[in-house]
């Protein structure tokens, strides 16, 4: 009797124990978003106490804990107090809200508590994206900040936030983690808003050293390594890198890279041929978005606390990155370091070495920046103010440089200050640095105060891409055709009754050739696009539709017309950016007919990625009509598969890829069969790329690799 006593009575202390652990389990780090995709995100947050993880997940708030229709257990095990959970099956650009515990405890479920999916590859939509730099301090100034953001957004949801080094200061250790970052911003950003960080030097505690394998200890373990998942795997369509500290990722039509300029293989930054430089020519190799976003931590150019004048660890980026950067089309470059804000002009080839005079006083607008003068880009109508506008693609167009390291420091300048290819520069005022993409536009914003949380725009600029086209038509007598400006914006048609709508439609009832101009009404008319259009009681060609369309490891293109009157010929074009199309293929007209004609064309070896396609016709006589553009995304999962982008000046840039490490024999053959180059590549990771420059004119390129695999590629040199 007394044993059973004794038995229920240890039962009894056994299960007040559990009751007593279960009620003082609390969250000391809150949870926050990371790798955020289309279909999954990582959830990270930490217990007092080891336990198991338990995600719940719904498209509406329920306040009930628990009782959201989708739950993850995660339990590996052994119980741990960093909890990070993967969940998946998740809609694109889908709101969610959630809650985070245990198996058995809910520990928090709140309105606030929510997440959007990224967006379709393809979508349309607006896209947002916050930048912080240095602002781990657990200052007034970082508080005012955060808050003054907040009133700024609104409702608006945030699809990605970034944070450009220096995230806790002193010395990055994970005490200063939780008390200068992760406690001011877990309430509201951290909740909601997908992160995606780069490292500065107070993340290493101002050494090298720290990214040093030493003993037991690997490389890349200090605390800001360990407090964040990135997607280095490329999982988010970035070039992998498999290391914590670079990758990139893609979010819609916006590409970003987020380096590392400081930790002991950083300083490759500054060499060319270095293992981060390589991975990073190799990622802008493999990009297709018409954006592209670099962001890290050491400006090339400032002079707020920090000059690029002569503090060598600048200079070396701006003479060896810097050139990788802009002759690959990156538009944005956004770092902090230096505790203020300034923004440039459209800089371009202002690269110049270490010696006298200093770079700052050796820049001059005409031969440094892409516009030749001092534009700003505010686009408000001021003078100067006209917006940034280029075409797509990987060439040297010109690039913005961003310091925005006043988020949590603030202060300080240096000899020379401001320095002259910066547009706008602010030593004394906190912010943050918010931008926008819209289709091809972007606007961005220095999000300020004056007294916190009113926010104040203190710049502001905008970059379009893509516009002031020309396009030609040819219709027939009373048949309506609608014409569309090629910007996001504010319009006028001065010869379309003044219309404001970014389309109108002609009725075309009179007979002979018109011009008609689209205007960007809100700044003086800096942009202007023009369409020609030539009214006729007959038509070469009627089309009705085209259609581009994914089958396997093809796309298949189709198109139909109702009516051709000596139609020669049709045209098919790719390109990878939709500015610059190269040849893909012909298919010979009906001639003249009445009768519905469906035409087809096959392309064989897409690229990886956007692709675009255009048709146009030729009549007998020699006139060519573009008809309209399709746009397909295609993901290769071929064994063995190349995909060639053609750079122009007889450059091309050839990637292979494979399910596996292999080596591959490369061979360019001209039109007469000649080979005219050839090469053995190692596939390290499955993957390389190779540049190529070649003579104008058509080849094909034969890719072979060990076990009899083989690919066959058409490619044009221009």
């Amino acid at each position: 009797m007394k044993n059973g006593i004794g038995a229920y009575c240890l039962a009894a202390v056994f299960v007040l124990f559990c009751a007593m652990s279960l009620t003082a389990q609390t969250l000391t780090r809150m949870p926050y978003l990371q790798a955020g995709k289309q279909d999954s995100i990582t959830i990270r947050w930490r217990t007092n106490v080891a336990t198991d993880s338990k995600v719940t997940w719904g498209t509406s708030f329920v306040a009930t804990p628990g009782t959201y229709a989708n739950s993850y257990t995660q339990d590996v095990g052994t119980p741990v107090t960093e909890h990070i959970v993967r969940i998946g099956g998740l809609s694109p650009d889908t709101k969610y809200w959630y809650s985070v515990g245990t198996s058995s405890t809910v520990l928090q479920q709140t309105s606030t508590n929510y997440f959007l999916t990224l967006p379709p590859d393809n979508t349309t939509r607006k896209l947002r994206f916050l930048a912080l730099g240095d602002c781990g301090n657990n200052s007034s100034n970082q508080v005012n900040v955060r808050n003054t953001f907040i009133n700024y957004i609104g409702a608006n949801d945030i699809d990605a936030m970034i944070l450009i080094g220096d995230n806790a200061y002193n010395s990055g250790t994970d005490n200063e983690y939780q008390t200068n970052f992760f406690n001011i911003y877990q309430n509201d950003f951290l909740r909601h808003y997908k992160l995606y960080p780069a490292p500065g030097n107070h993340d290493y505690g101002n050494s090298t050293s720290n990214n040093t394998k030493t003993g037991s200890t690997p490389a890349n373990s200090m605390p800001y390594h360990l407090n964040f998942t990135v997607p280095s795997a490329g999982e988010l369509g970035g070039y992998p890198s498999y290391v914590k500290n670079y990758y990139s990722f893609n979010i819609g039509d916006v590409h970003f890279i987020s380096l590392d300029s400081y930790g002991n293989d950083a300083g490759l930054l500054g060499d060319t041929l270095g293992t981060q430089a390589n991975w990073l020519k190799n990622d802008l190799a493999a990009n297709t978005k018409k954006w592209t976003v670099a962001y890290f931590h050491h400006p090339p150019y400032t002079k707020t606390s920090h000059t690029s004048d002569t503090e060598m660890d600048l200079v070396a980026i701006r003479e060896k990155l810097v050139r990788i950067l802009e002759r690959n089309g990156v538009d944005l470059i956004i770092c902090g370091h230096s505790h203020g804000y300034e923004r440039s002009y459209l800089l371009k080839g202002f690269y110049n070495t270490y010696a006298s005079p200093l770079l700052d006083a050796n820049f001059n607008a005409v031969t440094h920046t892409a516009t030749g003068n001092i534009q700003n880009a505010m686009y408000d109508g001021s003078a100067n103010s006209c917006a940034f506008a280029y075409n797509s693609g990987k060439y040297n167009h010109g690039s913005v440089y961003i310091v925005s390291g006043s988020a949590g420091q603030v202060g300080g300048t240096t000899a020379g200050y401001p320095q002259n290819c910066m547009h706008y520069s602010n030593p004394t005022n906190g912010g943050c640095f918010y931008f926008e993409v819209d289709s091809n536009r972007l606007d961005a914003k220095f999000i300020s105060y004056a007294t916190a949380p009113t926010p104040l725009v203190r710049d502001q600029f905008t970059i379009f891409k893509d516009v002031k086209r020309k396009q030609t038509y040819n219709v027939v007598t009373n048949d309506p055709l609608t014409l569309t400006a090629s910007w996001r914006g504010s319009y006028y048609w001065p010869n379309n009754g003044g219309a404001t709508t970014q389309s109108v439609t002609l009725n075309n009832n009179t007979n002979g050739t018109f011009t008609y101009y689209a205007r960007d009404l809100s700044s003086n008319n800096c942009i202007e696009d023009t369409f020609v259009v030539t009214v006729s009681g007959t038509l070469s060609v009627s089309l009705t539709t085209f259609n581009a369309v994914i089958n396997k490891e093809q796309v298949e293109l189709d198109w139909t017309t109702t009516r051709e009157i000596n139609n020669r010929y049709f045209t098919l074009e790719r390109s990878a950016d939709g500015t610059h199309f190269s040849f893909l293929g012909r298919v010979n007209g009906s001639g003249s007919s009445t009768a519905p004609v469906t035409y087809r064309f096959t392309d064989p070896n897409p690229v990886s990625g956007t692709n675009f396609y255009r048709l146009s016709q030729t009549s007998h006589a020699g006139i060519t009509t573009y008809q309209d553009i399709r746009r397909v995304n295609f993901q290769l999962n071929r064994k063995l598969s190349t995909s060639i982008m053609n750079n122009g000046n007889g450059q091309a840039t050839m990637m292979i890829q494979s399910d596996k490490s292999a080596r591959v024999q490369i061979r360019v053959m001209n039109t007469q069969g000649q080979q005219v180059w050839e090469r053995s590549l190692a596939l390290n990771n499955g993957s390389a790329v190779q540049q190529l420059t070649l003579r104008a004119g058509a080849y094909v390129v034969l890719v072979y690799n060990e076990a009899g695999e083989r690919t066959s590629t058409k490619m044009i040199i221009r």
